[in-house]
């Protein structure tokens, strides 16, 4: 979150009202010190789910840890970064979360960073009802970099 706030630092807030960007997970007092200002109450986490499944709010960019891949419907969303191995279920659940139909917007866009075709192959296999195409992104180093560094709006619509 920090190098983010770096680059695009009007994206940030300290109040959860407001700014683009937010980080939700839950934790204790005993996780490490940079963790902490991301950990919040069970009111904050449900205000600031609501903020990102209201499509007029600022908020763009939520970086989750271990949440909101099952029982989030929001619409709206249309990327997903994934840098956590899953499969099967709770794979197809994940996707799920970007991979609606909303105003304009015919899909989700899913950044895969750590390999999950096979995986999701895999899932596919096993829960899809017929195949379907799939286009999915490996980013190199630099075309991660510059998805965070350029110009284009997270919700933009296009890779960036």
């Amino acid at each position: 979150m920090k190098k983010i706030v770096t680059l695009r630092p009007e994206w940030h807030s300290d109040d959860l009202d407001k700014g683009k960007i937010k980080v939700v997970m839950t934790g204790s007092a005993a996780d490490p010190a940079n963790f902490q200002p991301h950990i919040h109450s069970k009111d904050e986490r449900r205000d600031l789910k609501l903020r990102a499944k209201n499509p007029d709010d600022e908020l763009e960019i939520v970086i989750v840890r271990d949440m909101w891949l099952t029982g989030f419907d929001a619409p709206s969303l249309h990327t997903m970064y994934v840098d956590k191995p899953m499969q099967g279920a709770g794979l197809m659940q994940a996707i799920a979360r970007v991979n609606r139909r909303f105003k304009d917007k015919p899909g989700g866009l899913i950044v895969d960073y750590i390999g999950l075709f096979q995986s999701l192959q895999t899932a596919l296999a096993v829960y899809s009802p017929w195949p379907k195409p799939m286009h999915l992104w490996h980013p190199d180093q630099k075309q991660k970099r510059s998805v965070m560094t350029s110009d284009c709006s997270p919700t933009c619509g296009q890779p960036c």
